[in-house]
């Protein structure tokens, strides 16, 4: 699988609008840095940024992103969003399932979804999602959607200290799959989801992600970033793409938050 990555597989593989310009790095500290840093510039909506290495990868609370050189599929993608603030939500819940069913149609294995955004198979992750949003004059300006894909690693290749909660597209496809095809994939999927919210129809949205959500309907441990956390049950998702869970009988709306533990 390395040396699948070039600039030139990567745009022969795009179909949609995204995707272009592209910029194609063997090694970067983070895309979601240089899309961003591009955004400022003036990069236009779709531009894609795509590295084979990330030295500096980030994830959601300022996690770090573990990045091996072959094994993984790592991008970034300028968005220049004109629907309202309070739909933003909903798209990192568009990415999430852009992902979800884009690994799914390009490799054939059944995909969940933790909320807000992780891409599961079998409860262990496969793909962390990360959306920033840069803002001018009290509106978004751009917002930087960053996707990590595990594809190539192996039972025995998955590092040590993630290998109980973490998985990866070669330990469930039949085949191999060619992550320039994979990328084309998610971001066609994207495209759709993009264009429906623009639109205003969240359905298609919520729909899916419920359909495909590994957290609803259960007992649920919900993380803050301050190190609070709540119990509860999981009970639906809102037309903003929050979380609602029932705690000692009484409905709670989640913003912002990660399911740590399903029960």
């Amino acid at each position: 699988m390395s040396g699948d990555l070039t600039q030139t597989s990567i745009a022969d593989a795009l179909t949609g609008r995204f995707g272009s310009p592209l910029r194609f790095h063997e090694s970067i500290g983070s895309t979601n840095s240089d899309a961003l840093a591009w955004a400022v510039e003036g990069a236009p909506e779709g531009a894609l940024v795509v590295a084979e290495h990330q030295t500096n990868g980030r994830g959601r609370w300022g996690r770090s992103w573990v990045s091996e050189p072959g094994h993984l599929l790592q991008f970034s993608l300028v968005l220049r969003p004109k629907f309202s603030l309070d739909k933003m939500g909903l798209l990192t819940t568009a990415v999430g399932l852009a992902t979800a069913e884009g690994v799914e149609d390009s490799a054939g294995i059944k995909t969940g979804i933790k909320w807000p955004n992780d891409v599961m198979v079998v409860e262990r992750k496969l793909s962390g999602v990360l959306v920033e949003t840069r803002m001018l004059d009290e509106s978004v300006d751009a917002a930087i959607v960053g996707v990590g894909i595990n594809v190539g690693w192996t039972e025995s290749d998955v590092p040590a200290n993630i290998s109980e909660r973490a998985t990866s597209i070669a330990i469930w496809a039949e085949e191999p799959v060619p992550r320039p095809a994979l990328l084309a994939a998610v971001l066609l999927r994207l495209e759709t989801y993009y264009d429906e919210l623009a639109a205003g129809r969240v359905e298609p949205i919520l729909d899916g992600a419920a359909d495909r959500s590994v957290v609803l309907g259960r007992e649920v441990v919900a993380r803050f970033i301050d190190g609070s956390f709540l119990i509860g049950r999981a009970l639906s998702l809102t037309t903003t793409g929050a979380l609602e869970i029932e705690v000692e009988g009484e409905s709670r709306t989640l913003n912002v938050g990660e399911i740590e533990q399903l029960r």
